[in-house]
């Protein structure tokens, strides 16, 4: 009789959400931010430079002056009136009718205009993307106030909103590194980073030591994986860095028989092409993943190095993807230099001010020569790609069939949900739009009779400096029950029961800091299983 024995692959015991409230602090805008800003510029009419000054305050008068430029621009109201606009923005008058083509601000003006407002007038970004959505998957337009929107016009203003969101986050972290007290911050958040990669090289010697096999993901994967919510790269970034800085360091720790050096990198899932940071072409740069840590920690061959890799997912893409249009491969540009604090982490953006406009090749001069200031070049095929080809998945109920990439990044995150013991919700409230990820959670939940505990991490005012269990942390949620924190605890709830859940309402980057910088005993607190 033949003998079977169980196969149950390791993965990841913790899982952390990082959502847009863990990046606030620092000043890149959350959901709610954006829908307010488009709001007050939608409804500026004759004096949009005052509303541009009043939702982007801290941007320089160039950037602003240029964002005035840009959507009076693609505003039809504006049409037989575009030199000035052509003039602020250095750009030759077919690549301005070709961003008319492209982007509609009138159309998006039109289409808030019919979304609902709640009691204090304020309309919903997901209201807005699912009216556009809907009527986008029914091929059909809309009318607003006795005027037809058409099909292609709704098209443009959806691309619309997806670029000024890439264009406002980027103008966030440009003034993120110019404010001294935010980037002070910054920083505290690479300390937290950094702190994440020294647990994964101690976890990785403590695993050697108990001579699991190299080759074995027991070993190479990280206990755990990270989940970004938000857009942006920058904990992606961070992390990164601190292991760039740990895998070169003196004290790097050996391991094996003979011994070799043990280097930590990421699994981004998907077989993505990193336009290479410090190179001088646009060449790729490609990530660790299985396949290839699988053959570098074969006991059989001395590679000079053994690997351990944490799974990073951008479910809903990031604005550092490129797609090309002519090949559909996938590039993710990162910047030019290996800093922590590098001023063009984010793709160059379609006004000039934020574009570092350093071509790589003499493909992207041409481009930018032609005013086209967001040219990134695909790392595959060589076409150039601009702000529009960046692949990100907005806020809707109507979720349209994603890009394979975007497929296959969340397959392989809904397997790591499944075999999560403890998830952290970290600035993310398992918002209504998110009722995909809703429903990995509570497949997990039915999944077996094991308990998985659950850890959320937001901000309230009226919270302590202090992780809160049972019923202390039901005491709280009765008596502020609008409250973000609390309304998150209650949906985690529904999903997994109080009894699994804690709560932590002095929010980011207070879960990690104590006496003014990252502490590593915090860090250990905010990740154990409790």
């Amino acid at each position: 009789m033949i003998h079977y024995e169980n196969y149950n692959p390791y993965w990841p015991e913790t899982v952390i959400f990082w959502g847009a409230g863990t990046t606030e602090p620092l000043h890149m805008k959350t959901t709610n931010e954006l829908g307010k800003m488009f709001q007050t510029l939608t409804e500026a009419d004759k004096n949009l430079g005052e509303a541009i000054d009043q939702v982007i305050p801290e941007a320089d008068e160039q950037v602003r002056s240029e964002l005035k430029a840009l959507l009076e621009l693609i505003d039809s109201e504006f049409h037989g009136h575009e030199d000035e606009a052509i003039r602020v923005l250095d750009i030759p008058k077919d690549r301005a009718q070709h961003l008319q083509m492209l982007y509609d601000w009138n159309a998006v003006k039109l289409v808030i205009e019919r979304c609902p407002r709640n009691r204090n007038h304020r309309f919903s970004l997901d209201d807005l993307y699912n009216l556009l959505d809907l009527h986008i998957q029914a091929h059909k337009g809309i009318e607003v106030e006795q005027r037809f929107i058409t099909l292609d016009r709704l098209i443009a203003a959806r691309r619309t909103l997806t670029m000024l969101t890439q264009l406002i986050h980027a103008i966030g972290y440009v003034e993120l590194l110019h404010d001294s007290d935010t980037k002070a911050l910054y920083h505290h958040y690479y300390e937290f980073a950094t702190i994440l990669a020294g647990r994964m090289r101690e976890e990785g010697v403590q695993k050697a030591a108990k001579q699991i096999s190299f080759d074995d993901r027991n070993f190479y994967l990280f206990s755990y994986a990270m989940i970004s919510m938000n857009w942006d790269p920058i904990l992606l970034w961070l992390i990164f860095n601190a292991h760039k800085e740990m895998n070169s360091a003196a004290d790097c720790p050996k391991i094996g028989d003979p011994p070799q050096p043990m280097k930590l990198f990421n699994d981004l899932v998907h077989f993505i092409a990193v336009r290479k940071v410090d190179g001088r072409s646009p060449s790729a740069w490609f990530p660790m993943n299985e396949t290839a840590v699988q053959q570098m920690n074969d006991s059989e061959y001395q590679t000079g190095r053994r690997i351990r890799i944490g799974k990073f997912y951008f479910p809903h893409g990031c604005h550092g993807f490129r797609q090309c249009p002519k090949c559909g491969k996938l590039t993710f540009y990162l910047g030019n230099e290996w800093c922590v604090d590098s001023p063009c982490l984010f793709p160059p953006q379609i006004i000039p001010s934020l574009s570092p406009r350093s071509p790589r090749s003499l493909e992207e001069k041409k481009a930018i020569d032609a005013g086209i200031f967001d040219a990134v070049q695909c790392t595959y095929c060589g076409t150039i790609t601009e702000s529009h080809h960046t692949a990100i998945a907005m806020q809707t109920h109507f979720k349209a069939i994603q890009p394979s990439f975007i497929q296959e990044i969340q397959n392989d995150m809904k397997v790591a949900i499944e075999h999560a013991q403890h998830i952290i919700f970290a600035g993310y409230s398992l918002p209504d739009d998110d009722f995909i990820d809703r429903i990995m959670l509570s497949a997990r939940r039915k999944m077996d009779v094991e308990q998985v505990k659950c850890s959320v991490i937001n901000f309230d005012q009226h919270a302590k400096e202090e992780w809160m269990y049972g019923e202390e942390l039901n005491d709280f949620c009765r008596k502020y029950d609008r409250s973000s924190l609390a309304s998150t605890c209650n949906r985690v709830a529904g999903i997994f029961g109080e009894a699994n859940i804690r709560g932590y309402g002095a929010g980011f980057p207070n879960v990690f800091m104590k006496n003014g910088k990252a502490d590593k005993d915090k860090v250990e607190e905010m990740m154990r299983m409790w």
